[in-house]
């Protein structure tokens, strides 16, 4: 190469450069190209394999496939804050108290009403019932509204009564209730009647402006917010406080909106600040029949998904041979972390995102399986997401 373009003009060495650059930049190409700016709310689109999520700064929704590439599902599509899946259409919340909804399948604009009042009376986050309407919260205004549908109706579903700057909001359909957290000081959580939209306090927290609220398969429920440290957890019947589930390392994580997939037991977290998501796994995946040490543990490694390097944390109950390695999603060893005998204790390992041979390993989902002593057929393992 050196040899060529040393035969080359001034000229065309620049035009060889500025199209190298526009190679390595452009969208199409860049596979690790990240859309995100300021994320939101991310939704799971489990007939298409994919997430949705929206930005605040854009407005645009950005999709993400199951190895992590990011494109645009609608660009400019005035979607900040809150999302919702309804059937075939993706529901969200944008400046101006617009509600809009594109057709999954052609990205059509397929529903646009303006929910009267002042532009900075701003909605917020939004759910929806099996009976065709959506919910959707206004903090300023201390109101929950609901909507028909079908026909685009818009009315007060609740108001006040307790309310103080409503915002993350989800639907229990087996206890005909709205579950509703406050974006204030001292937040509290609400249940709303679907019945007679009466508001019910379940618990008065410390916690400062959380954002938003869901639940996981056994009732549990996890918190989020831009002022947060990190996702707090709470039991599913309220009996005590909310305990700190999941923290972070970096200066103001601001994690928003987190969102339950089913799928794979797991939390969907946008990281406001950072222009970037995570997923957190809520149970560990076994290989073979366990029975392991009680306190045998690999827990998600963190970052997660990850460029270039990631951490990886388990904990030892006592003295033994731990092997940790790195799997494809074929079962073909990609990188043995450890092979040694180690002391019980706390440890953490980096991958650095490298193979056995020393050279990068391919992006996509990765298993990071760990056993110990005489355990070979009973390992913990976890899915990690390498981005290039």
């Amino acid at each position: 190469m050196k040899s060529y373009l040393t035969g080359l003009k001034k000229t065309e060495q620049i035009i060889i450069g500025l199209f190298s650059m526009i190679f390595l930049l452009s969208p199409a190409i860049c596979k690790a190209q990240n859309l995100l700016s300021e994320p939101q709310k991310i939704v799971v689109d489990a007939k298409r394999n994919r997430l949705l999520v929206s930005n605040f700064r854009t407005g645009d929704i950005v999709q993400i496939d199951s190895s992590g590439n990011q494109s645009y599902f609608v660009a400019d599509a005035n979607f900040v804050d809150g999302l919702e899946i309804v059937g075939d259409t993706v529901y969200g919340v944008g400046n101006g108290r617009n509600v809009r909804g594109y057709d999954l399948i052609t990205k059509r604009l397929v529903l646009f009403v303006t929910i009267p009042g002042a532009g900075n009376n701003y909605l917020s986050s939004i759910t929806s019932d099996s009976s065709g309407h959506l919910f959707i919260s206004c903090p300023r205004l201390n109101t929950i509204y609901k909507m028909r549908i079908s026909d685009r109706s818009v009315w007060i579903f609740a108001s006040a009564n307790g309310l103080n700057k409503p915002n993350g909001i989800l639907l229990e359909k087996e206890k005909n209730r709205i579950v509703v957290i406050d974006d204030s000081g001292a937040s509290k959580i609400h249940a709303i009647s679907l019945m007679d939209s009466t508001v019910s306090t379940l618990i008065t927290t410390t916690l400062d402006r959380p954002d938003g609220i869901v639940r996981d398969k056994n009732g549990d429920y996890y918190i989020g917010g831009y002022y947060l440290p990190g996702i707090y957890k709470l039991d599913s019947d309220f009996s005590q406080p909310p305990v700190l589930f999941w923290d972070d390392d970096r200066v103001n994580p601001s994690f928003i909106y987190p969102t339950y997939d089913a799928v794979d037991n797991s939390l969907l977290v946008t990281l406001y600040s950072y222009n970037s998501w995570q997923r957190i796994y809520l149970g560990v995946t076994d290989v073979g029949s366990i029975d392991l040490p009680k306190n045998f543990l690999l827990f998600q490694n963190y970052p997660n998904p990850f460029n270039p390097s990631t951490k990886i944390r388990y904990d030892l109950p006592v003295k033994t041979n731990v092997n940790l390695k790195i799997y494809n999603v074929q079962s073909q060893e990609v990188k043995t972390l450890v092979n040694e005998i180690q002391l019980s204790g706390s440890k953490t390992v980096v991958w650095d995102g490298m193979d056995n041979n020393g050279t990068p390993a391919s992006s996509g989902i990765h298993i990071c399986t760990i056993s110990t002593g005489n355990l070979v057929k009973k390992a913990q393992s976890r899915k990690m997401l390498l981005l290039r």
